[in-house]
């Protein structure tokens, strides 16, 4: 009898097993009940034995993985990202979709195996030959199964908790939104979301809002540090409506995503910005209760051409896997200089004749810029 084999194109692919428990804490007593047991005997070593899986192939399974036939499915953008629902936007509908399980297996690495923005295909769920609805924010929309994830061309990814999270994909540019002041500005901040978005592919674009705040000028010269790295950099006040037509005429007929800390103002940006949103906005004393204005990542055609993400504010910004010898590659002003350096494999950190740190006491590099270098490089350092 002639085995059936698997359909032309399928492949069998190895994948990690999803950690569903944590390690087994320890007893410390065992072994002192162990000794302390009387009626304990040994046992004969041949009639027993140990059963443990060795080497990295025990720690994966085997899945069969299909060449996708697109034309057979529903496609769309994923819109917004509910909890475990994605919704995407399909031609004229929206889906509320779950995701097949094979492709969570794949992507075990990440908090979701989609995000905003990604390109995907769906299939429809029916019920007794009808189509399945499914509640996503309070709406009943048609229910479907997200099969396919087309390659992403870009994407903006942070570390958060012991998995990468993917903030949103497909999209050309990343304006990097702080504030003058309330909150506090925090340069190293700016230097960690610009190793992500380069990391990423995207072109980044520094944002400092509520520029009425800088009292001192400590914004404006943390301006013009960026700037001379030929970033582009502009000042916000929507008070003031100053900086907004700059700032529009950059991002037009773009896939923008919004980034940066709780409370600097991002949704009240885009609003003004697009004065057709209505995107909700807080305050300072929300960010002070532990309040997030934006809580959900969301697609949003707008006013300007193409799309903009409105991703929730972050406390924190955790890089993407990254090695430690590759930061060196994400700071512009030290590109032309790693190949003076005496040492091929110079970390420019304790090495002597390092061009860059020559660079620093030249005041060729900024201080604040090295500094931010060097505590990025000894983070990756310690997660190897």
């Amino acid at each position: 009898m002639a085995r059936k084999g698997r359909p032309k194109g399928d492949r069998k692919v190895r994948v990690d097993f999803r950690k569903n428990r944590g390690k087994t804490a320890r007893d410390k007593g065992q072994w002192t009940r162990s000794v302390r047991d009387k009626t304990n005997k040994a046992e004969d070593a041949d009639k027993s034995e140990l059963v443990r899986a060795k080497g990295a192939l025990s720690r994966k399974r085997t899945i069969i993985e299909s060449d996708t036939d697109w034309d057979a499915l529903i496609q769309g953008t994923v819109v917004r990202m509910r909890g475990l629902i994605a919704e995407v936007e399909a031609g004229d509908t929206t889906w509320a979709c779950t995701v097949r399980r094979v492709l969570r297996t794949r992507q075990i690495d990440q908090r979701h195996p989609v995000t905003v923005g990604d390109q995907v295909g769906l299939t429809a769920v029916s019920v007794a030959g009808e189509q399945s609805q499914l509640v996503s924010d309070d709406r009943e929309l048609p229910e479907g199964v997200i099969e396919a994830i087309r390659p992403r061309t870009t994407v903006l990814e942070r570390v958060y908790g012991r998995r990468t999270q993917v903030l949103a994909a497909n999209v050309d540019t990343a304006v990097i939104t702080v504030a003058a002041d309330q909150p506090t500005l925090r340069p190293h901040l700016i230097d960690r979301y610009l190793v992500s978005i380069h990391q990423g592919g995207m072109r980044p674009v520094i944002c400092i809002n509520k520029s009425d705040l800088d009292k001192d000028g400590f914004a404006a010269d943390v301006a013009e540090r960026y700037r001379g790295l030929e970033y582009i950099t502009q000042f916000t006040s929507i008070p003031r409506n100053e900086g907004l037509d700059e700032l529009r005429n950059v991002l037009r007929n773009q896939t923008t995503v919004f980034v940066g800390p709780s409370g600097v103002g991002k949704s009240s940006l885009l609003n003004a910005l697009d004065p057709s949103l209505t995107l909700q906005t807080g305050s300072l004393t929300d960010l002070q209760r532990g309040r997030h204005t934006t809580t959900t990542a969301a697609l949003i055609r707008w006013a300007l051409g193409g799309y903009v993400v409105d991703t929730p504010g972050t406390r924190q910004f955790d890089l993407p896997p990254v090695e430690a010898g590759e930061i060196e590659a994400y700071f512009r002003e030290f590109v032309d200089l790693v190949s003076a350096c005496r040492f091929p494999d110079c970390s420019h950190t304790h090495e002597s004749d390092c061009a860059i740190k020559d660079a620093v006491d030249e005041g060729d590099i900024t201080t604040e810029r090295y500094e931010s270098y060097e505590k990025m490089f000894w983070e990756c350092k310690e997660k190897e």
